[in-house]
Formats: structure tokens, sequence, C-alpha cells
């Protein structure tokens, strides 16, 4: 962006006490001590990647942020938006090749997906730019940071690259030391750029900051055969969110191309053109409904659609299997081809979930083989083409998380959802079990260390095969890879293969892993980051026959724990009450009399992250029974006390209201 820093020196201090990441003071950075310091031997790849992306974050906002500030705290996501905006692309640029730029767009859509679409279904839905708030920091959500970041996005999409530099010199000259409005930087982007779409649409482009909600466009394809023409329709919709009931169009681009059924990429031509284009093109979608007609398609093809993740919506298509295994194999946008696996995947669990025929076992656990011969063949193709990077291979690969397909049910049982996926990942597992023990000897040994894009990717994949390896061992009674994993444990020369390794034997249930945990202990009982990681890999475990909660109970008694310490709290509470659904959701409500006795004390020493953990239960109202009636009686228990703090009143208070 070509902005020089007005400081001699970029001074940061790190505290292992902090709620935050970090904070961008002017003149001295605060960092928590997660996003500061590491070493091969303490830190993952995943910590450095972090580190890599906060510490420039911060750095960032000494321009959006700090010489050009919010005029009030509504506008937050003015600074908060851009600079995740901002360091997002840095860590793009950083990555380098296509493909391992495309890892890290997976990376974040995951987590609007997970974290930020459910915020907006929820009782807390708050548009980017809040109308109102009782306590500010409640506010420092995924919406104002991760979809604030896709709005700008949106912006750069429709003006392009060099029109959205060009917005950001203008807005800098505009506005240096000044404190400004959402409304003055989306206005400064499109008065550089008066003829883009941004400008044309400036107003109602602009209801992206004061509507909350995540809209769905749904698309349906027709195919004429004789006319030798393929219209594509998009309908756009939005659900209301507490406040709005109603909500006007959004300004939606939607990058897209077609496919041949045998994945050749077709030259887009639309019917008022006189030459084809681009094999790929962005669309404005405006209007709730609008029609987009191409010529000269010589047979059926396959619509490729809201490529790179041009907009942060919900995409509606009915895909037939054949078609998705079609983008997953051929097409040209790696975003696309990880999605339609996903989709795959997902199709496949959602339809498992709903068949009545397929019971669970006593012990909860299904022996069915629910994954199709397509879709392990897809799986094993991608895992063995030699062209795609191992980053990507490890994406495509992962299932879905129980998050993210309870998201895709009007109703929800956790115990279900965490069974069926289970049983897939153990299936995929024995039905590749020579590919990933391929894939662990191709890239188990990345050289000297260095968390660069190729060779985390590798590790990634490495310690993905490792696990899968581990638990179907664990189904086939094989000791070897069990003692390969905790081999590679005890020899790893780095702390990413130290910790895939001990991942692969807490999540497969080995006997061994117990060894594994106290001798890990023994070796880091001075560094507290990476005893957070020991505390949370246990509190996050599969669970098995409900054992996670006594042992999430156990390590609270350790001498290790505190709860004072937001790093440590967050270690193993916010693990088992917000990242382990399978173990939280218990029918007996025990997980959930838990969580109100923990929000219950943070309160009285850190509302701010008391108030966090009380949004574990902010979607319990799409609950199957018994967990719908457990939760709601945990959040009134929480909402009676007469001495919360307005952090935790406001999310309960907004989580029961009706």
């Amino acid at each position: 962006f070509g902005l020089p820093l007005d400081l001699e020196r970029f001074m940061i201090v790190a505290t292992s006490d902090f709620n935050m990441g970090a904070m961008e003071n002017k003149g001295l950075n605060i960092f928590n001590t997660k996003y500061v310091l590491a070493s091969e031997a303490t830190a993952t790849d995943t910590d450095f990647a972090n580190i890599e992306s906060v510490v420039g974050h911060e750095y960032f906002h000494n321009w959006t942020g700090n010489r050009v500030t919010c005029r009030d705290w509504f506008q937050l996501s003015l600074k908060e938006g851009l600079t995740v905006f901002r360091d997002q692309e840095f860590s793009q640029d950083l990555a380098g090749s296509p493909s391992a730029r495309a890892v890290k767009r997976i990376e974040d859509v995951r987590v609007l997906r997970t974290a930020q679409f459910p915020e907006d279904a929820g009782p807390m839905a708050h548009p980017v730019r809040p109308d109102s708030y009782i306590e500010i920091n409640n506010f420092y959500t995924v919406t104002i940071y991760e979809k604030g970041a896709e709005v700008v996005r949106m912006m750069h999409t429709l003006v392009g690259r060099e029109g959205f530099a060009k917005g950001m010199k203008l807005y800098f000259e505009r506005h240096d030391g000044q404190a400004v409005t959402c409304d003055d930087f989306a206005s400064a982007i499109a008065d550089a750029n008066p003829t883009s779409d941004l400008a044309r649409l400036l107003p109602a482009f602009k209801r992206w900051y004061s509507q909350a909600g995540t809209p769905h466009v749904h698309a349906t394809g027709n195919y004429d055969a004789a006319a030798r023409t393929y219209t594509l329709t998009l309908t756009q919709s939005c659900a209301p969110t507490p406040g709005q009931s109603t909500k006007e169009p959004f300004v939606i681009p939607v990058e897209l191309g077609l496919l041949s059924a045998s994945g050749a990429a077709l030259p887009l031509q639309m019917a008022d053109e006189s030459a084809p284009g681009a094999a790929s093109r962005t669309v404005v979608l405006t209007e709730p409904t609008q029609t987009l007609t191409f010529v000269h398609v010589d047979a059926e093809p396959v619509p490729s659609l809201l490529r790179n993740f041009s907009a942060p919506v919900v995409l509606d298509i009915d895909y037939t299997d054949a078609q998705l295994l079609t983008l997953l194999a051929h097409d040209a946008d790696a975003f696309n081809r990880w999605e339609a696996g996903q989709r795959l995947a997902l199709r496949i669990a959602i339809n498992t979930i709903a068949d009545s025929a397929y019971q669970a076992s006593a012990n909860g656990t299904f022996d069915h083989k629910f994954l199709d011969a397509d879709f392990i063949e897809a799986m094993r193709t991608v895992l063995r083409n030699p062209a795609l990077d191992a980053a990507f291979k490890e994406l495509v690969l992962t299932l879905p998380s129980e998050t993210y397909i309870a998201e895709q049910l009007n109703v929800v049982d956790p115990q279900r959802i965490h069974a069926v996926r289970e049983a897939m990942r153990e299936q995929l597992a024995l039905a590749l079990q020579a590919d990933w023990e391929w894939a662990w000897e191709q890239n188990q040994d990345t050289g000297g260390y260095r968390p660069d894009p190729v060779s985390s990717g590798r590790r990634a994949l490495s310690g993905l095969a490792l696990q899968m390896l581990c638990i179907a061992a664990r189904r086939t009674g094989d000791v070897v890879w069990p003692g390969k994993a905790y081999q590679r444990f005890k020899v790893a020369a780095n702390m990413t293969d130290r910790f895939n390794a001990l991942t692969a034997l807490v999540a497969s249930g080995s006997e061994l892993a117990a060894p594994a945990l106290a001798r890990f202990h023994t070796l880091f009982k001075d560094e507290p980051l990476v005893i957070d990681k020991w505390f949370a890999l246990q509190a996050g475990a599969p669970d098995r026959g409900g054992n996670v909660l006594p042992a999430v109970r156990q390590l609270m008694q350790h001498p290790d724990f505190s709860l004072k310490n937001p790093n440590r709290a967050r270690s193993v509470i916010f693990s088992y009450c917000s990242a382990n659904p399978g173990a939280f959701h218990r029918a007996d409500a025990a997980g959930y009399v838990f969580w109100s006795d923990r929000v219950i004390e943070l309160d009285a020493i850190n509302p701010q992250v008391a108030a966090r953990l009380a949004r574990a239960l902010d979607r319990w109202k799409k609950l199957a029974e018994p967990w719908r009636s457990g939760a709601r009686e945990a959040i009134a228990r929480v909402a009676a006390r007469p001495d919360l703090s307005n952090d935790v009143r406001e999310v309960v208070t907004r989580a029961l209201a009706e």
C-alpha cells in the first residue's frame, strides 16, 4: 500500500495476561504472548502464520486505525474490517503461488462460515456498522472483523486491484489525521473510480454496512440444446434478524465460469455480446432476481459460481454428484474445487443424519459405510495428484466440521452429527489406508525447519495422514501406526511434527496417548504457551462415553491451571464448550451446567472473557430435545444472577429473547 511508518521504531510489549490478541496503541503495541513469542521447538506452523498475521495487522493499524481513526464506536469496522483485509492480503502475498494463496482464502472463509454466519443467524446478529450497543466489548466480533473485511474485499473486486490502490491513496489524502466513518471510506474508493460498478451502485452497496444477516443466493440453470443457450437465474434473499424484519437487496459480486462435462473451461459470451470473452467473469447481482443468458454453448455446462468466494453469502444450488465431481477434478478456481469436495461430504452427512433407517449402536457409533465409491475415489485422486499443493490436499481431505454441519440443519441433534462425522472419517481412514501411508512417506521429512507455505503444507498433510492411519489402526487393532506416531512424537525436530503426532494419538484414543501427554508436560512445563496447547488438546478430544467432561474438570484442578489467565481459561473451558460440540452437548445437560458455572465464575473476575464464553450457547434454539431445554435452563440460570456485568447480561438476555 506504499505507506511508510512515521515512527523511528515499531515497538511492542508482550504480556501473558491479556484478553485480546493484540492492541495497536500508537508507539507501543500491546501483544498477547501467544501472538509474538515463537521458536520451532515451541510453536507450530499455525502459530507462526498467526503471529505473522497479527503483527502485520497491528502494524497496518498505524494508518488504518491510528492516523485515520473512527469517529465513534459504531464505525469500529472502519479500522478493524479494513485492517483484517490488509493483513489477509499481506499473508496471501507472502504465500506466493496461486494455490498457496487459495489455501489462505479457504482458511479465512472457514472462519467466516463456522463463526460469522452463525452469529448472523443468532440473537447477537448485528450489522457491520451496529445501530446500538449496551457494552462495546461485545462488538469486537467476527461480524465487525471478518465480515467487515469481506465488505472491503467486495469493493476491491468491484473497482479492481489498481482501482482499489487509487481509492486507498485518496482516502489517506482526504482523511489523514481525522476521525471518520465507514461512509467516508466507501466514498473515497468510489470517488477514485467514478466509472466503476461501486460508484454506480454506492447507495445500495452500503446496505452491507447497515443490514445484518447473511444473504442467500439461489441459482438455477437451464440448457436449451436447440438454441445452444444456457440461462442462469440468480435470486437473492435474506432472513429477518433482531430489529430488522425486512431487507433491501444487496449488491453481490458473483465471479463465475462454465465448465464442460469433461472439465474444460468454456469461453463466456452473453446474448448481447458480439464475441466470446474470458472463461471467468464477475457479474453484479443487484435485484431480487436476475437472469443471465450465455450463447454458443454446445452442451449442458457445469456452472462454477462464487469463485474465490467473491461475496459473503450462502450459495444454494442443486448440483448433481456428477457435477460436483467435475468441479472437484477440473475447476480452474481452487476455492471452488475445495468447495465441491465439501459439498459432496456435506450432502452425505446431511442425508445420513436425516435418514432414520440408520441407527447408532448402544455406544453411540455407526458401523455403516456412508461414503460411496465415487467420493472415495475422488478423494484418492486429490491425494495422489502431483500438481496440487500439499496444503490444499489437506484442506480437501478434511471433512466439514460438526459446527458447520449443524448450521445447515433446522433442528440439531449434536450427538448424531458427531457420530455420523466420526463414522465418515473412520471410513475415509480405512478406505484410503494405502494412500495415507503413501502421503505420510512422501511428506514426513521436510528438512530443516522453515514455516514457509510449501513445507508447512507438507507437514499439515503428513500430520493428517498420521492421524488417519492411527484412526484406522484403532478399528483394525493394528499397533504399528500408533507406535510410529509415538516414536515421531519423541524424536520430532519441531513442535508442528511433535504436536501432530500427539494429536494423532489423542484423536484416535490410543493407549499411548496417556504416556505421550505425560511426557509432553514434562518437556514443556516451563513454557506457558505450549502448556496451553496441552490443555486444549485434551479438552477438545473426541468424546468416548462421556469421558471428556470429567477430564476437563480434572484439568481445572491441575496445578498449572488458572482461571485468572485468559489464555489458560480459553485453552480448557473454550476448547470444551465452544470447540467440542460432541462432548459439550450431553443428553444429561452436564455440559451446560458446567458452562453456566464457568460463565458466572469468570464474570466476577473478567467480564469480557465471560461474555465470549456466554456466546457458546447462542444457537440453543436450533437444538433438538433434550438439549434445547437443558441449554435454555442453563442460560436462564445465568440471566437470573442479579450481579451480572453488562457484558454477560447483554448476551444472555438477547439469547433468551423470543
